[in-house]
This record gives structure tokens, C-alpha cells and sequence, in this order.
């Protein structure tokens, strides 16, 4: 599976989500701090160890965003694709009940 997380890194402002987007990725914070904003309010500060995006695993289709994501400070993010994601939980049925069981989304962005 770590072969299809992909590194990604936001510098301060940069919009990694915005409402009404597909939410194609699971992100893990590696390092920094983004804000989840709903509505012009600030609803959630992400930070190293949590995780946002959205439980397809658990999903047939594909969510949509319900919040901007944007970044506070220089962030690190570990990142892996929703179709990679589904093909490795589909290949390793233990790990796919593991994973589904212990995984818990800090912020879900789903609608």
C-alpha cells in the first residue's frame, strides 16, 4: 500500500479543498496545521497525526466536499488515491475489515 501514497506540500493560503469538490484522496497531516472552514467559519484546525478526506471505503459514490481545507503553516501530506485505496482494501480482505474498524476520519469533508 505505501507504494501509492503520494507526498504533498502546501505552503501557507494554499486551498487543498473546496466546497463542492470530489473527494478523491484520503490525506494524512505529516506535519503543520490546516483549517477546515464552513460557511466562513473556521469548524475544525487539523494538525500532525490527523486524518481528513472521506470514508469511501465505506461509500459506493463519490462524496463531495463540504468545506475548504486550507493551510495554515508549511504542511506535509501523506496522501492516497480513493480507486488505489479500494483495489488494496479489496486485495487484502483482513486488512480491509482491520483498516475499516480502527481508521477514524479527524474531519470527514463528505456533504
Amino acid at each position: 500500500m505505501a507504494m501509492y501514497f503520494s507526498m504533498d506540500h502546501s505552503a501557507p493560503g494554499d486551498l487543498l479543498y473546496h466546497v463542492g469538490e470530489s473527494i478523491d484522496s484520503l490525506c494524512f497531516v505529516i506535519s503543520g496545521s490546516l483549517e477546515v472552514i464552513q460557511d466562513d467559519e473556521v469548524v475544525a484546525i487539523l494538525g500532525k497525526g490527523d486524518v481528513f478526506g472521506d470514508a469511501f471505503w465505506k461509500e459506493p459514490t463519490i462524496g463531495q466536499s463540504c468545506a475548504n481545507v486550507r493551510a495554515l503553516t508549511y504542511c506535509d501530506l501523506h496522501a492516497i488515491k480513493r480507486d488505489k485505496l479500494i483495489e488494496v482494501l479489496n486485495f487484502y480482505q483482513a486488512f480491509a475489515n482491520s483498516f475499516a474498524r480502527n481508521l477514524v476520519l479527524t474531519y470527514n469533508l463528505r456533504h
